[in-house]
């Protein structure tokens, strides 16, 4: 290679490409935790109630209060994927629960986090500016 932007631009479209895998990888992996409810779910607004806590060997999840169900009840339940987000007191979350079962719940973003969609369709952008960046190198 005689050009160093050459280096310097596949190098730069290298680190834009790992950088949309690792986000891709990232949404995927955030699907997959509300995948654990096992139906679509209905979208409901919940807060943290209690945070995770170990008492001895044994480490409970953090707990949530949400309202469901067709009398709204309001419930305090362990989510499904509490190990996928990082959920302390007070924190305000979205969940998706079943409504033949309002007790199962998982968290679908938290105030620090988006979507899994939005990770991927954010990923597979960066991606394709990481490629698209190489090819232009070479035309």
């Amino acid at each position: 290679m005689s050009q160093p932007w050459l280096t310097f631009v596949l190098l730069f479209a290298a680190g834009w490409l790992a950088y949309g895998a690792r986000v891709v990888r990232r949404g995927l992996r955030e699907r997959k935790g509300v995948r654990h409810l096992g139906v679509r779910g209905t979208r409901a607004k919940g807060e943290v109630v209690r945070g995770p806590r170990r008492e001895g060997a044994t480490l409970h999840p953090a707990q949530l209060r949400y309202q469901a169900g067709p009398a709204r009840q309001t419930y305090r339940r362990a989510p499904l994927n509490a190990d996928q987000h990082s959920l302390w007191v007070g924190c305000e979350v979205v969940v998706r629960y079943d409504p033949d079962d309002p007790r199962r719940v998982v968290v679908v973003r938290t105030q620090k986090t988006f979507n899994p969609e939005t990770y991927l369709v954010n990923g597979v952008a960066l991606c394709l500016f990481g490629v698209g960046l190489a090819v232009w190198a070479f035309v």
